[in-house]
């Protein structure tokens, strides 16, 4: 009977990564797959099939799920093959190069030229929703957001499987589907959220292909099919109580814990500054940037006095030009850190992370009656106000005085 493992490629990338590959085992031959699925050595279990890779690896649920999904590719391959008529016997002639192929290669019958080129004269071109979805999603600059765009594109692929759907089109999106797909998730047990998640995303690249033209705007199924809400919850944030005994934990001997607090001060202590912003500062005695996220929409930058509080986290990264000189890519040391804060997390006895502080800074600027004038600017919200075109004018003097009142608010808690 054919059985399979997964394995790391010999060969080693240049930041320390190794493919995992899938070998394919049958009558005492192998045959193996690629996975494109790359992950450091320490994070990979050989042993199990179904948790190949560590939780604590970074991106470990994108991979993991990667995995997962040629698994089961795998495991309903077999299921059809034996199900059908003659399978055993099939199966009986195959090696494992003709089971890799049967399973993971194109199983159709394969035609000439000719009969192509008339099958697209019969046959009108339907623009590939899904290939457009994947590409669109992948050029995100936010790596969250692109996270977020492979996550609905694997749901929709499940999606596909349990409708037998070989893909969709532009014209495959419609009301119908729409309703359809919303009914599917529901019995997949998927909350409000996700739902909402999945059909923003979906109306974000459909609405990007019809301004490419890719379909009609008379089809537009988001005319008449209205996304629900999801029910507004209180929005979390911490006490400024909370705050100093943030400020005052001992992480001693937890090197992660003791980043990932002096991370979420530093953030604190620059009016929330998130931390893509924050990975990139200039060393210097203010913090001068153009807030990531909104930078495709203004290049207005942000001037924010370095506090002696923040000066001592900062003479403990510094080096080679930046306040925070990280060893880790950006991309890595997101996922150490959400593991870290977590862990910081339960040592304190309430939730934080960098979403929670920066809420946090703004709700206590707030509570001490900062204008909200000071508040957006300082945390670089884009103003869409009559009063917009004097943005330009702000003294940041402002921020400084504001943002030092707000610290020592906490500082006296």
């Amino acid at each position: 009977m054919a059985s399979i493992i997964f394995r790391l490629d010999d060969r080693t990338t240049k930041n320390g990564m190794q493919q995992v590959r899938l070998r394919i085992s049958h009558r005492g031959t192998n045959s193996w797959h690629t996975t494109g699925v790359l992950v450091e050595p320490i994070y990979f279990n050989d042993t199990s099939i179904y948790e190949p890779i560590s939780k604590r690896a970074p991106m470990a649920m994108f991979k993991r799920e990667q995995l997962a999904s040629i698994v089961r590719q795998y495991e309903e391959a077999m299921f059809d093959l034996l199900r059908a008529d003659g399978g055993d016997k099939q199966l009986d002639e195959m090696n494992a190069k003709d089971l890799r192929d049967y399973i993971f290669g194109v199983r159709v019958k394969k035609q000439t030229a000719a009969q192509l080129v008339a099958k697209k004269k019969k046959t009108p071109q339907r623009a590939d929703f899904m290939a457009f979805f994947e590409k669109y999603g992948s050029g995100k600059e936010s790596i969250r957001t692109r996270e977020n765009f492979a996550y609905v594109h694997r749901l929709l692929i499940y999606y596909m499987n349990a409708r037998n759907l070989d893909g969709l089109s532009f014209t495959d999106i419609d009301y119908e589907r729409l309703v359809d797909l919303k009914a599917w998730m529901r019995g997949q047990g998927k909350g409000e959220a996700t739902r909402f998640k999945v059909e923003s995303y979906i109306r974000a690249a459909y609405r990007e292909g019809l301004r490419m033209k890719m379909c009609s705007r008379d089809a537009d199924p988001f005319l008449d099919y209205r996304i629900e809400q999801v029910p507004e919850h209180d929005i979390e944030v911490i006490t400024r109580e909370q705050v100093r005994k943030l400020m005052n934990i001992d992480c001693d001997g937890c090197p992660g814990m003791q980043r990932a607090k002096d991370v979420l001060l530093s953030s604190f202590y620059l009016c929330g500054i998130n931390f893509q912003d924050m990975y990139a500062l200039p060393l210097d005695d203010h913090a001068r940037f153009v807030r990531h996220k909104v930078a495709n929409r203004t290049n207005r930058q942000i001037h924010i006095r370095v506090e002696p509080e923040l000066g001592e986290i900062v003479s403990r990264y510094s080096g080679e030009g930046r306040m925070f000189n990280f060893t880790a890519n950006l991309r890595s040391l997101h996922y150490r850190l959400d593991d870290n804060f977590c862990k910081l997390s339960k040592v304190l006895g309430f939730k934080v992370n960098l979403a929670i502080i920066r809420r946090t800074w703004a709700t206590i600027a707030a509570e001490i009656e900062c204008p909200d004038s000071v508040i957006n600017r300082s945390m670089g919200h884009i103003v869409r106000t009559v009063n917009a075109r004097f943005y330009e004018q702000y003294d940041w003097n402002r921020t400084a005085h504001w943002n030092r009142k707000v610290i020592d608010y906490v500082l006296n808690a």
